[in-house]
């Protein structure tokens, strides 16, 4: 049985311990989280359009929820980068069978006009709609998805995952391994579970099987979501070279503390919030070595780039 199930059922939605073992055993027809759990309040999208929040956006569907704010600093840009990277993953499952939906910690200043510019900086396409509303409103609907935090800056980097169909509904951690989450995510799909004949077991934190090559498997879990060597601008711009065009003091102070840069008005980290859309490069939370590591393996992986493009044959 899937242990993040489990999980749902100790955390997540307060019910009796027979309902919840009806959970575990599989689809319910009566399932305890439909119109009668879920506030069906109106809330507004990016585009500001009235939605039902129960009938237009859960009913009937496979959804995944986080909650954000478009003024967060450090963790709503990773969280949202994260996300970026497993909806491409799913392809175009996300809009026709899975949808995606960013809930707003901050109603009061995130109106439509400042969702739909966040979510443009992160270039989201069809299936992923970023929500607000009235705070009342809004806080019923976290309260149910179990989203408690007093304060803005206590949210962590959560998910909530449900069907609606099957009443399956559990948490995730946006920092998982984004194969854990993704195959977490298809597999609410009994479609799927049927065509594959199997559950997903992927444990987070698979992704550190770099242990020696700690720069490397920094770099994989929080940059690689926003960044590529070499590979062109994302997010965020392409880091190949970025050693040699960044003064090396100015580059470990901006990866240690970005936010304080941008409040000094630091010329260039204002430039590539300009250029980049608004999306604010978040505090990783790394110690100076951790910078190093990371710094010292872009520019190896960036010299392994170089290389590999020099010995190719010229074309003829």
């Amino acid at each position: 049985m899937r242990r993040w199930l489990i999980f749902a059922v100790a955390f997540l939605i307060p019910i009796a311990a027979g309902a919840a073992m009806r959970l575990l055993s599989g689809p319910q027809e009566a399932s305890p989280w439909r119109d009668n759990y879920f506030p069906n309040v109106t809330v507004v999208n990016q585009d500001g359009k009235p939605l039902k929040f129960y009938d237009d956006l859960v009913k009937g569907k496979i959804v995944v929820f986080n909650f954000m704010f478009t003024g967060c600093s450090a963790l709503c840009p990773l969280t949202t980068s994260r996300l970026v990277e497993a909806k491409e993953q799913l392809g175009d499952a996300v809009g026709r069978d899975i949808f995606m939906y960013s809930i707003s910690l901050d109603p009061e200043h995130d109106d439509p006009a400042a969702l739909k510019k966040f979510a443009a900086g992160f270039r989201i396409g069809k299936g992923w709609q970023f929500l607000t509303g009235k705070p009342e409103d809004l806080k019923a609907i976290r309260e149910r998805l179990g989203e408690r935090s007093r304060v803005m800056t206590e949210h962590q980097a959560q998910i909530v995952l449900g069907n609606d169909v099957t009443g399956e509904w559990g948490k995730d951690s946006a920092m998982s391994d984004i194969q854990h989450i993704v195959a977490t995510i298809r597999d609410l799909d009994p479609k799927w579970r049927a065509a594959t004949h199997q559950i997903a077991n992927a444990k987070p934190g698979d992704v550190i099987a770099y242990k020696n090559r700690t720069g490397q498997a920094l770099y994989i879990k929080l940059c690689s979501n926003c960044h590529t060597v070499g590979r062109g601008d994302r997010i965020g711009p392409d880091l190949a070279g970025v050693a040699q065009r960044r003064d090396p003091t100015w580059l470990s102070n901006f990866v240690l503390t970005p936010e304080k840069m941008r409040a000094a008005k630091d010329p260039v980290a204002l430039a590539l919030l300009e250029k980049y859309n608004g999306v604010l490069m978040p505090n990783l939370g790394l110690s100076g070595d951790d910078v190093q590591d990371v710094l010292a393996y872009i520019e190896s992986e960036a010299g392994r780039i170089r290389q590999a493009r020099n010995e190719q044959p010229a074309l003829k």
